[in-house]
């Protein structure tokens, strides 16, 4: 029976995602949220890919306005913020759906299940990588976190796989440096349920306008003040990164309610809207002024791309509804999970064969090589690893295709 339940979560259908279309906020799984998702894993594996473009191209080879452009949209920070906005959105959903459900929502229950659809495919690629680490002596070029603390490969992965090495060491798990927006994620998920019951409670004595507000103040203070006097660490912790999940939380909220569909902008509005949000947010990206204005403007660009996403009708929502978006983010984690060490064993040959191209000709071939690359060998990792491990976190009490889920 448990093998007929597993078979069947690999039919195409078993995925609302994969199909792509337009849903309603009664539902914990939402296609263009998913589409979305698409978007910010695709800003994230654009901006590693341009990196080493310039890493093993050479920053002194570059002009002045290569190196800009580099810098400009190399930003894979951005997608990483959306992707925490997102997860604030849709946990708070799904804690709204349960609480009608059941008188008492189960934190350790939410937890688990989410450890056994995400744990399992990190450790086997954290596992993998230290390997063949171990056997081969590779050592990566231009991988700057690679070489950082601690000294011991072994105790590196012992606290990546753990979700604490940014914060035991100061720096960016040495087999994967991208764990550390993991880590922040495990994070939200102990952390996010308790904020979300004392700004509830808090609501009900003071209004849920003024408690918004207090909410999102306090964490955007918060995150102002470990960024600017915390440790490295705590730079990359849940205190720095909290007001993307708080904006998605309140999102959450604000797009179901009356006063949502109050202020709903005009279906022509959204495009714009919609677009330049994405444009900002990519802008805003890199260091470009004192953090006070900076998270504020990155938070009000990430709140325009959701509201044009989520409330109403419009050509924006159905685009982030399409099929070839949707499916990109039903397998974002598995993207996230190997992107990284395929661009770093790939850009280096690609490079160093056509390093007599125009550069920005060059590029172009490497963003066509990468992505195609990426694109192809993680979705094999999610229809071969990750997938199974959606299934057995629904365990034998749901059928797969014929549930909504946090996700």
């Amino acid at each position: 029976m448990r093998s007929n339940r597993i078979a069947g979560y690999y039919a195409v259908d078993a995925v609302p995602g994969f199909l792509g279309r337009a849903s309603d906020l009664t539902r914990t799984h939402l296609p263009e949220l998913t589409g979305l998702r698409g978007v910010a894993i695709l800003i994230v594996v654009i901006g590693h890919l341009l990196q080493r473009v310039e890493r093993f191209y050479g920053r002194e080879a570059l002009n002045v306005i290569e190196t800009s452009l580099l810098g400009i949209l190399a930003t894979p920070f951005s997608g990483c913020r959306l992707l925490f906005c997102i997860t604030g959105f849709t946990l708070i959903l799904y804690i709204q759906k349960e609480a009608k459900n059941h008188s008492k929502i189960d934190d350790f229950n939410l937890l688990k299940n989410r450890l056994t659809r995400l744990w399992p495919p990190y450790f086997i690629v954290l596992f993998a990588t230290f390997t063949m680490i171990s056997i081969t002596g590779y050592r990566p070029a231009g991988s700057y976190q690679f070489y950082g603390a601690p000294e011991s490969l072994f105790l590196s992965f012992v606290t990546s796989a753990l979700y604490v090495h940014d914060l035991a060491f100061d720096s960016f798990p040495r087999l994967f440096p991208p764990g550390w927006f993991l880590e922040v994620h495990f994070q939200f998920l102990i952390i996010g349920p308790v904020l979300w019951r004392w700004y509830r409670r808090a609501s009900e004595r003071n209004g849920r306008v003024l408690t918004s507000l207090l909410f999102l103040t306090t964490t955007v203070l918060v995150a102002i003040l470990a960024e600017t006097y915390g440790s490295r660490g705590i730079r990359y912790s849940l205190l720095a990164f909290l007001p993307y999940f708080a904006v998605g939380a309140l999102m959450a909220e604000f797009t179901a309610s009356s006063r949502g569909r109050a202020v709903d902008l005009a279906p022509a509005m959204k495009w714009p809207v919609g677009s330049l949000g994405v444009l900002a947010l990519i802008l805003l990206g890199t260091p470009c002024g004192p953090i006070w204005w900076q998270l504020p403007a990155q938070l009000a660009a990430i709140a325009a791309i959701m509201l044009a996403c989520l409330t109403g009708q419009s050509g924006f929502r159905r685009a982030m509804s399409n099929r070839a978006l949707a499916r990109i983010g039903t397998a974002s984690f598995s993207i996230y999970l190997v992107h990284l060490q395929i661009l770093q064993i790939t850009m280096p040959i690609v490079i160093d064969h056509y390093r007599h191209l125009p550069f920005l000709a060059l590029v172009l071939l490497c963003a066509i090589v990468g992505l195609a690359l990426v694109l192809t060998l993680s979705l094999g990792f999610y229809w071969l690893v990750e997938r199974p491990c959606v299934a057995l976190s629904l365990g034998s009490k749901r059928w797969p295709g014929k549930t909504t889920r946090f996700s």
